[in-house]
């Protein structure tokens, strides 16, 4: 049975003049997949290309085969550069730089913001593996700057694989009057750990139907049958115990 490396040798073009179409394709995609995104037809590919149509149906059967072939190949380089990274100094800042570079190249290639935020709607954007891959690299940059202290530890890989698809919306929104990376790096101070937000726990009742122990004040879940609570444990209990009895003495 032939391994993945002889299916993809007999896949690819044999004859050079087929592997120059090929590869002009992948080029004139690539130019108009980052000025246009996926709404851009075969059609001007081809004429970007200088092919026919049909030369390129022969090499890509759909366009969603060509926009995966292309964003595979750009996100390899943003993997590369990722694991270039693992072992550097200061992972703190290589990773905010890390977010910082993915964010300002999507900036200017429609290709990758749309693909960012397909894979962050659950679909996929490039060849199978490269999902695993991105997430695997860019978790690797993650762990390392939480465990140097310098990202929250409540952040986790799906808070950044969104903040970074949004971040390429604000910066396009600003772009026009604001400095280059000033919303990403408004975004960016958020994972920091001196932010001073708290990330609610979903698992809570929503904070209209809180009430909060009367000694502490900590958020008491709602009671399901019975009176609400009034305190959080015993030691609050006993607390107030003590507070009334000192009064009434």
């Amino acid at each position: 049975m032939p391994d993945d490396r002889s299916r993809r040798t007999e896949a690819e073009p044999r004859r050079a003049d087929a592997r120059r179409n090929r590869r002009r394709i992948l080029e004139a995609a690539l130019e108009a997949f980052a000025a246009e995104g996926r709404l851009v037809p075969l059609d001007d590919i081809a004429r970007r290309a200088g092919v026919g149509a049909g030369t390129v149906y022969r090499n890509f059967p759909t366009k969603a085969a060509l926009f995966t072939a292309v964003i595979t190949d750009r996100f390899e380089s943003i993997i590369e550069e990722a694991r270039s990274l693992a072992d550097a100094d200061d992972p703190g800042e290589r990773f905010y730089g890390f977010l910082m570079w993915v964010v300002e190249r999507a900036m200017f290639n429609h290709a990758l913001c749309e693909a960012l935020a397909l894979e962050e709607g659950g679909g996929t954007f490039a060849a199978p593996g490269v999902q695993e891959e991105f997430d695997e690299a860019l978790g690797a940059l993650l762990r390392r700057a939480q465990a140097a202290g310098d990202v929250r530890a409540d952040v986790d890989l799906r808070d950044v694989r969104a903040l970074m698809a949004g971040c390429v919306v604000t910066e396009r929104v600003r772009r026009a009057d604001g400095p280059p990376g000033r919303m990403t790096a408004l975004a960016c101070d958020a994972l920091r750990p001196t932010a001073v937000t708290k990330i609610r726990d979903e698992t809570r009742p929503p904070f209209r139907n809180e009430s909060r122990c009367e000694v502490c004040g900590t958020p008491l879940a709602a009671a399901r049958t019975g009176r609400p609570a009034r305190f959080c444990g015993a030691a609050c209990r006993q607390k107030a115990h003590r507070r009334r009895a000192a009064k009434s003495g």
